[in-house]
């Protein structure tokens, strides 16, 4: 893995060489939502600062209860009903993954490996217990594989994204079709994209 001060810079190259949307690659409050990180470390991040180092267990019990907050908001469920599912999946009493949920308690290496699946989180115990500056590091490395990526596979769709600015679509959208796909895609969105596209039937196979 690259520093992250490298990633940075290679991604901002990429921006200024294609004319990119700043705020949309290295959007504050998305970064934060996929690294559980606190949105103000992000931004001191991001701008070169070096944020304090807290103590693993803060880092942990932190982004335990970043991660809950996120899913109660992304599922509507109600607490009491996740701090049923976690007590079930962990084992352990409902009042215990409360106390775990809202970053009270620190779980062992056990539920911490549960919790990372329950959420859905990637790299396992790492996910709660890298740095700040390593948690966004990682998260940059995938943008910038997707800008290096794009620029050396620009497909129709990635073209006419990147040509009207939909930055969103030529990275998120582009790598999971097909060339014919992207093909009928880009035609339906050029026709749309350019006012004229009432009249033109596209058939996406």
């Amino acid at each position: 893995m690259l520093a992250l001060s490298e990633t940075l810079a290679r991604i901002e190259a990429r921006i200024s060489e294609n004319g990119l949307a700043r705020g949309e690659l290295l959007d504050v409050t998305d970064l934060s939502r996929r690294t559980a990180l606190r949105e103000s470390e992000v931004e001191a991040l991001l701008s070169g600062a070096t944020p304090v180092d807290e103590p693993v267990d803060d880092r942990v019990r932190g982004r335990v209860r970043a991660l809950h907050e996120a899913y109660l908001a992304r599922t509507g469920k109600r607490t009491t009903d996740v701090r049923r599912e976690v007590a079930d999946r962990l084992g352990i009493s409902p009042e215990w993954a409360r106390q775990l949920l809202l970053g009270k308690k620190m779980p062992n290496v056990r539920d911490l490996t549960e919790l990372a699946r329950f959420f859905g989180v990637a790299h396992g115990t790492m996910f709660f217990t890298d740095s700040a500056a390593t948690a966004l590091n990682r998260e940059l490395g995938r943008v910038l594989g997707e800008l290096e990526g794009a620029r050396d596979d620009q497909g129709p769709l990635l073209k006419l994204a990147t040509r009207h600015g939909v930055v969103t679509l030529a990275l998120r959208a582009g790598h999971r079709l097909t060339p014919r796909k992207q093909e009928a895609l880009a035609v339906m969105l050029e026709g749309l994209l350019s006012g004229d596209g009432e009249d033109e039937g596209v058939e996406a196979r």
